[in-house]
């Protein structure tokens, strides 16, 4: 199951690559109708994807597409995101995830500051499809990442230079700032997951995520839904349940502490609800997990 360290601001925590070489590859495997997919969060890097086999459903932002196999993705940085596999049972994502400062050099050269930074900013392009030559490019660098044969930091680098080039002169990073309205949309939506995200184990009405964003019920579930994809109830059903499967993964608590923990009112309806998104009893679950863990 894909497991990303995220803040409570929905912010991935994990570092990408290093000091000296900010790029870092991760192969994610994603089931339809389980718990595997990539929920919602963002990073400070930009991120290049490309779907290896499978097709996936992305959301950025209020956008939601589907990528097939052999397509990419270009993810602007603070882009909120999330995908799930799409139909076909599983699908394989490489996510290649790049510190702007490798493509632009140090703060002031003329390739930071005309080619880079003007398409980076908050208020920019929050995303771009890629094929064809350039999903292709992204395939290759995960490929020189899990070989890393001689000189791999440096053919990396030209072919992220390569695809750069290549969607600023087809004009695919518009210069264009996105509408102040989508900005707002896009902080008022961090503030409400960061309010579930906060308060998840405890009991949560509709009118206490509304009134943390000056709302009233009715707007505040229809712009959780049109930005998230589900209602304010479904997304708290899940979180739950995925920071149940977090303490499941170690014997610690038993699966009624668990329960409790994690803000379901009855174990038995925990368990149920469980079953129905993972297929597996929270007890199977685990054991499952643990002799995987063990071996």
């Amino acid at each position: 199951m894909p497991h990303l360290n995220i803040s409570k601001d929905l912010q991935e925590l994990t570092l990408h690559g290093t000091k000296e070489f900010p790029v870092a590859l991760y192969e994610t495997v994603m089931r339809l109708g389980s718990m595997d997919f990539l929920p919602l969060h963002w990073h400070k890097e930009i991120q290049f994807v490309y779907i290896k086999s499978g097709r996936v459903q992305y959301r950025v932002g209020t956008d939601v597409f589907i990528l097939e196999e052999g397509e990419g993705l270009f993810i602007n940085v603070s882009g909120l995101h999330e995908a799930k596999p799409y139909q076909i049972e599983q699908a394989l994502i490489y996510c290649v995830n790049v510190d702007a400062k490798l493509m632009g050099g140090h703060e002031g050269s003329i390739f930071h500051s005309k080619y880079v930074q003007p398409y980076i900013t908050t208020n920019r392009l929050p995303y771009v499809k890629l094929t064809g030559e350039l999903s292709e490019k992204v395939a290759d660098i995960a490929d020189m990442m899990r070989e890393q044969a001689a000189f791999f930091e440096f053919k990396i680098w030209r072919e992220l230079l390569f695809i750069w080039e290549s969607m600023l002169t087809q004009s695919m990073l518009t210069k264009e700032i996105v509408d102040s309205s989508i900005i707002v949309q896009h902080e008022r939506a961090k503030a409400m997951l960061d309010f579930i995200h906060a308060h998840y184990h405890e009991k949560i009405a509709l009118e206490d995520l509304a009134s943390h964003v000056y709302l009233s019920r009715a707007e505040c579930s229809r712009f959780f839904k049109k930005i998230v994809g589900m209602t304010p109830f479904s997304y708290l059903l899940q979180y739950r349940l995925r920071k149940s499967i977090e303490l499941l993964q170690n014997d610690e608590q038993s699966v009624t502490a668990v329960a409790i923990n994690t803000g379901f009112s009855t174990v038995s309806y925990y368990i149920e609800k469980f079953k129905q998104y993972t297929g597996y009893s929270p007890h199977v679950y685990r054991r499952k997990f643990l002799s995987v863990k063990n071996n």
